[in-house]
């Protein structure tokens, strides 16, 4: 199965680490000066950047105070008055109006929103993982069982991913009944 090989090559560290071979003597390795420009960059435009911040928020929230000739109107109290029925029906029937079902469909399809945002965005690292474990079972020799996770872990990651889509299909489904 495996082919030996008749003698074995050492290859120099610089062949396939150092690419010095692309540049002259003088620019083969970093020097201090390159070092200190290097990370001096992203220090300027850090430092730019919030001295560009503080003097344009500094101006927005300014505490100067813009006179505003407005005249001043009091508020007209005028007595309530309530009509207390004299008879209240005993035997009266609540309609059902669906708004406590529609309210609380709301509140539940809300609350679990968040939790299908995560799940969708955790299928791709999971996906993944699975893919790439099902590649040892490549390594091992038992391909079909390889195939199998394969397929198995795409299929999860499409469904997944198409899941907002089914919950708003139910949840419209559910509307019309």
């Amino acid at each position: 199965m495996f082919k030996k090989s008749s003698k074995a090559k050492v290859v120099p560290t610089s062949e396939y680490t150092d690419f010095s071979d692309r540049f002259a003597d003088d620019e083969k390795y970093a020097t201090l000066k390159h070092v200190v420009l290097a990370s001096s960059v992203p220090t300027l435009a850090a430092v730019g950047t919030g001295i560009f911040m503080y003097n344009n928020f500094k101006e927005s929230y300014s505490s100067t105070l813009i006179p505003v000739n407005v005249p001043v109107q009091q508020p007209i109290l005028e007595p309530v008055t309530v009509q207390i029925p004299s008879v209240i029906p005993v035997n009266a029937i609540a309609q059902p109006t669906g708004i406590i079902a529609d309210k609380s469909l709301e509140m539940l399809a809300t609350i679990l929103d968040p939790v299908v945002q995560v799940l969708v965005a955790i299928s791709f690292p999971i996906a993944s993982v699975i893919m790439v474990g099902a590649c040892f079972w490549f390594m091992i020799g038992n391909g079909e069982k390889a195939w199998s996770i394969i397929m198995n872990a795409g299929l999860g990651y499409v469904l997944i991913q198409m899941s907002p889509l089914f919950l708003d299909i139910l949840r419209t489904i559910g509307e019309a009944v």
